[in-house]
């Protein structure tokens, strides 16, 4: 399937609200399949009400009957069939991108990932969270934009969602590496930079 585009407001959005947005994609996919079985009893009643006594011509010199009314309706039917096919290909471009942004957003490094669940996930000031962090606002700056394009290289690799999942590290995963603390992540990997 092909990925949608993203941005950093898209993702933003993703992180600030990810179980809303979710859900709110499957009830317009429970939507679709209930609308769909709407349909299907619409036609169903059409075939049983059968009336003969309305048979006759149109203005138009056109035979009005159930039969052509069924006509109409089978043509509408397969153009209404075609729009829910692009729906839920969308719907479902949609869902696998949030599904991959929040992957991605459990990928990053430690640090990274700690300054945008407080802001986005967390929804906390800017001052709160710098005071949590201890960060000054240009580092905090900098760590927030190096996450929010962390994750769209991430959302762009050929990494395969299980394969960043594998590789997420959480904060007491580190090895020590030459006297200094260090993360081990999918950056280790290869993740191409541009």
């Amino acid at each position: 399937m092909e990925r949608m585009e993203i941005d950093e407001n898209y993702i933003v959005r993703c992180l600030s609200g990810y179980e809303t947005l979710l859900e709110d994609v499957r009830d317009r996919i429970r939507f679709l399949h209930s609308n769909m079985a709407t349909t299907n009893d619409v036609l169903e009643s059409l075939q049983m009400k059968k009336n003969y006594g309305t048979a006759g011509t149109s203005g138009g010199g056109r035979k009005k009957d159930l039969g052509d009314l069924l006509e109409r309706y089978e043509e509408n039917e397969e153009r209404y069939a075609e729009f829910l096919k692009m729906y839920i290909y969308q719907l479902m471009q949609e869902e696998e991108a949030l599904k991959r942004v929040w992957i991605c957003y459990q990928g990053l490094p430690y640090r990274q990932r700690a300054v945008l669940k407080a802001l986005y996930v967390e929804h906390k000031p800017w001052k709160v969270v710098r005071a949590e962090l201890r960060m000054s606002h240009s580092t905090l700056s900098n760590n927030r934009f190096s996450a929010i394009q962390n994750i769209r290289q991430l959302y762009d690799s050929d990494f395969t969602d299980m394969q960043i999942m594998m590789y997420r590290q959480p904060e007491l995963e580190c090895r020590m590496d030459e006297g200094k603390q260090q993360q081990i992540s999918i950056w280790d990997l290869g993740v191409k930079k541009p």
